[in-house]
This record gives C-alpha cells, structure tokens and sequence, in this order.
C-alpha cells in the first residue's frame, strides 16, 4: 500500500509521498484508505472525497483555490481543475 500525508481533518485533499499508479491504494495517517484514480508522483494532491465544482479545496488546514469542473475521490488535484486566482483578488 502507498503513503499518503494529511495534516488537518478539514482537509479534502491529501498529498501522496511516493509514487502512485492507477488503481493503487494510499493510506493516509488517519487510517483512511484511497483507491487513485490515476498514476500520480509526489507530492502530488488526491481528493480524500468527492469535491463539487466550485467548491474550497482544504489542503493543511488551508483554502488553497476552488475547484473547476467536479473531482472525484481519488482524482489528481491540479491545475487542470484547481483554480487559486480567486484568492488572490
């Protein structure tokens, strides 16, 4: 089984620590198990969670940006439907 970070219990995203492939499992410390969805490298996010569009994706305790299109769990969080510019504004 692979390894996985979370730092906060408000968080819908994890962070893998070693390389995962498709269809592999990742544990989180919390005893949470995730199936990913696809191949990912560290330290790359995973949803912990069904997240909907628009929503606030948590990352350590944190809002780092909302989602652009629906993201399933087990689904790579990034640029292609992650968006932080709200934030900044």
């Amino acid at each position: 089984m692979k390894k996985g970070l979370v730092l906060d219990p408000r968080d819908n995203v994890g962070v893998v620590i070693e390389t995962v492939s498709a269809g592999d499992e990742v544990t989180f410390g919390d005893g949470k198990v995730i199936k990913s969805a696809g191949d990912l490298t560290a330290p790359h996010k995973i949803a912990l969670v069904d997240i909907a569009e628009g929503a606030t994706v948590i990352k350590y305790g944190e809002v780092i940006g909302y989602t652009t299109a629906p993201v399933k769990q087990g689904d790579f969080v990034h640029t292609h439907n992650l968006d932080s510019e709200k934030l900044m504004k």
